[in-house]
């Protein structure tokens, strides 16, 4: 008896013992858990997630979204603009690249649900169709016509003249012959883009990609199809998405994207998979992730790089930043908020890949808005769900290890110097942020119009005739609440394209119509009562190529006012004088109407649609892509190489300099060189030299006022001085840069000198 007693004594001895050695161990790596999440934290505050530049990409993207929306209305198509993914998000990095996800909702369509009473149709401006959800799969739809040959007949009466081009372009085809049934190649057939600028499209699913750019157009139902309910009649632990957020989703309808099921599924029968739309809440969607913690963002961040690095390069866009979206989803909804904090950061990405592994393991990827949905439909072949399920595993039990090897962004690199950043965490986040980079970025992008290369020259007369008609009809129409935005930011570069075409047929002694100079002078003159220094200054070098220099000239004395005025007050300039954190910081907080403004009073971009509208020796710097191969900053920057950009000063005296040598006023001419002689000094002693980093060289509009400068060396006959000056740019900048052609050019003339 006592010995079982003194057995039994000793059992729980044994436990305790064996509990006082385990536990300091747990303790340690909970600890070291900890610090890794924390210095992970601070890594991704400077390379993403930091809720300044969170709140600046926002910005950025919802004034985009209403600038595009006043350019399609002043334009005469009834469309709305809107911005989803990850740039909106704020959930991308300067490495991923991300594309500019832009859905145009046509509001020339008034949708309802087979299940409601057709609407009154309330304009001459809209056709009415049915959304039928009936024998379709759960995500999917179809669209008819009601009375198609009533409707059709109601808008040949109004005629495509005085309707806008979006029905017009509808009716060509005879709807009655489907029966009203619409097939959603209608949006890259009919309502598509001109043959010149589609050929140089790439389908992408339902998108058009140009560049960075991916364009959907859809249809909007306001209300909701009951099986896009779900997300407000389940089940969940309640925390989130919040009552608030829940409420403010239920205002939004659906968007009926051009895109049927998966053809390798059993979805929908071949025949009519042409008929079948996609139903989209994209909406809800991005209303949830704005409702999102700096630290949710900063997981899902953390799993889309992981994705990025370990699973695109097999399975490419099958195992979708969607899905990883969806997953991250469900991790937040079913994990209490406690969880989700700076130090755990490593458990949260932990948590998101395991909810996704889970449905990977179920071959089962449901969405969280739409009922009967599998997200994996159409994605995997069924024996590569094990795989990637042990390929998952491993991640998530060395997701250390894979976090520390993190090439993208130099994460891994910097990872590796956490000694430095845990004793200083402010020293890893000082110069050049993410938000420095893309404050930067954005500061000399100037928007416009996309550039397409080699669309011929009648292409852009005919497209320039159609937008300067639509604005007379519709520039003084009503824009509502989105008149406030700046529609003469596009005006201006389109004037100069139209007025470039007519330019051109000029200079090849070509049939020359003065009819088309007049109307693109015309808009140019429009945007000037925006009173944008931009605007200004390229009506300026339009005057100067067409020859009229004396107007011209009453421009100089003016703009060279509104710069000197501007300068103070201007943070754009002043991040470009002297680039800092702290400036980029002000910019980022200010409103983006205001830094677009101050953007376009420091910078022009010129496309090459707009090379007769600058003088002959810059159309050079719309080639420069054909010296040398492309640097790794210049893509991270996305610099597009068909297009030229000027800082507006340099600019301004370098056209004085050539007007007035024109017009043979010397003294004039000698004051102009002076002053780009000195903007160019005084810019290549201080910014350049002490530039935060040196990829802020890649910047086009440096290298171009150092060219412009050289050009003028070169008219006075000072070939000495003209070569130091280019090979200054190339020692700055040695790709992707044309000063290789004026030295070139420059030891030409000398070994033509010598053989005189």
């Amino acid at each position: 008896m006592a010995r079982n007693r003194s057995g039994k004594h000793k059992h729980p001895k044994r436990k305790e013992r064996k509990a006082w050695k385990t536990t300091p161990d747990v303790a340690s790596n909970v600890t070291d858990d900890k610090e890794f999440s924390d210095i992970i934290s601070s890594v991704l505050d400077h390379v993403a997630v930091s809720e300044n530049l969170i709140q600046f990409r926002q910005k950025v993207m919802l004034y985009n979204e209403r600038a595009l929306t006043v350019q399609c209305m002043a334009f005469g198509s009834n469309r709305r603009a809107f911005t989803f993914g990850s740039q909106i998000e704020g959930t991308t990095t300067i490495g991923m690249m991300s594309d500019i996800d832009i859905l145009y909702r046509l509001d020339s369509f008034r949708l309802f649900l087979d299940s409601e009473h057709p609407p009154l149709q309330p304009h001459a401006q809209q056709v009415v169709l049915k959304v039928s959800t009936n024998c379709c799969a759960s995500q999917y739809c179809m669209l008819t016509m009601i009375e198609p040959s009533t409707q059709a007949r109601f808008f040949q009466e109004l005629g495509p003249s005085r309707d806008r081009f979006d029905i017009a372009n509808f009716f060509l085809r005879d709807w009655t012959t489907t029966n009203g049934m619409i097939p959603h190649t209608v949006m890259f057939d009919t309502l598509n883009y001109p043959p010149p600028k589609a050929q140089h499209a790439k389908r992408h699913g339902p998108a058009e990609s140009f560049g960075i750019m991916d364009h959907v157009n859809a249809c909007y139902c306001k209300s909701l199809p009951k099986q896009c309910k779900l997300i407000f009649i389940k089940p969940r632990p309640g925390h989130w998405p919040s009552e608030k957020t829940l409420k403010e989703a239920k205002k939004f309808g659906v968007f009926i994207i051009p895109q049927g099921p998966p053809k390798n599924t059993n979805i929908c029968t071949y025949d009519y998979f042409d008929y079948h739309w996609r139903i989209s809440t994209n909406l809800t969607e991005r209303l949830l992730m704005f409702s999102l913690d700096k630290v949710h963002l900063k997981a899902y961040v953390l799993t889309k790089i992981i994705r990025k690095e370990l699973f695109v390069p097999e399975y490419r866009d099958r195992l979708s930043t969607f899905h990883f979206k969806t997953a991250f989803f469900f991790a937040v909804e079913n994990t209490p908020p406690d969880v989700w904090i700076d130090n755990n950061l490593i458990n949260c990405a932990k948590n998101i890949l395991t909810t996704l592994r889970r449905f990977l393991t179920r071959r089962n990827c449901p969405h969280l808005t739409i009922e009967n949905v599998n997200l994996f439909d159409g994605k995997f072949e069924r024996y590569e769900f094990p795989k990637l399920v042990d390929r998952l595993t491993c991640v998530i039990n060395s997701l250390r290890t894979k976090i520390e090897n993190i090439q993208l962004d130099g994460i891994g690199q910097t990872l590796n110097k956490r000694s430095a950043i845990k004793h200083d965490r402010g020293r890893c986040c000082s110069n050049n942020s993410a938000l420095f980079v893309f404050v930067f970025n954005m500061c000399d992008d100037c928007g416009g119009v996309f550039s397409f290369p080699e669309v011929p020259v009648y292409f852009w007369k005919v497209c320039f005739e159609n937008i300067y008609t639509g604005l007379q009809t519709y520039y003084r129409t009503q824009l509502g609440k989105y008149r406030k935005y700046e529609l003469q930011s596009v005006m201006s570069p389109m004037a100069s394209r139209g007025a470039s075409a007519y330019l051109k047929q000029k200079a090849e002694c070509r049939e020359y119509n003065d009819d088309g100079i007049d109307k693109a002078r015309h808009m140019f003159i429009q945007t000037l009562y925006s009173d944008n220094i931009g605007n200004y200054m390229r009506y300026s070098s339009f005057l100067f190529c067409n020859e009229e220099y004396d107007e011209a000239c009453k421009y100089f004395e003016l703009i060279e006012d509104l710069i000197q005025g501007d300068k103070q007050s201007n943070l754009v300039y002043q991040l470009c004088v002297s680039p800092s954190e702290s400036l980029a910081l002000q910019i980022a907080n200010q409103s983006y109407e205001k830094t677009s403004k101050q953007k376009r009073s420091v910078f022009l971009i010129f496309s090459k649609e707009e090379a007769m509208c600058v003088p002959v020796f810059l159309r050079y710097e719309m080639f420069r892509d054909s010296f040398g191969t492309c640097q790794s900053c210049e893509v991270e920057l996305n610099i597009y190489f068909d297009d030229m950009c000027v800082q507006i000063e340099p600019y301004l005296y370098y056209l004085q300099y050539l007007t007035y040598r024109q017009l043979h006023q010397e003294p004039k001419q000698c004051e102009a060189l002076v002053k780009l002689s000195i903007f160019t000094e005084i810019v290549t002693s201080t910014r350049v030299i002490s530039s935060i980093n040196n990829c802020l060289l890649a910047r086009g509009f440096l290298n171009t006022s150092l060219k412009m400068l050289g050009h003028c060396f070169e008219l006075e006959n000072k070939l000495e001085t003209a070569w130091k000056t280019y090979t200054t740019s190339l020692r700055l900048k040695p790709e992707k840069n044309a000063s290789a052609l004026h030295t070139t050019r420059l030891l030409w003339r000398v070994v033509q000198s010598l053989r005189t």
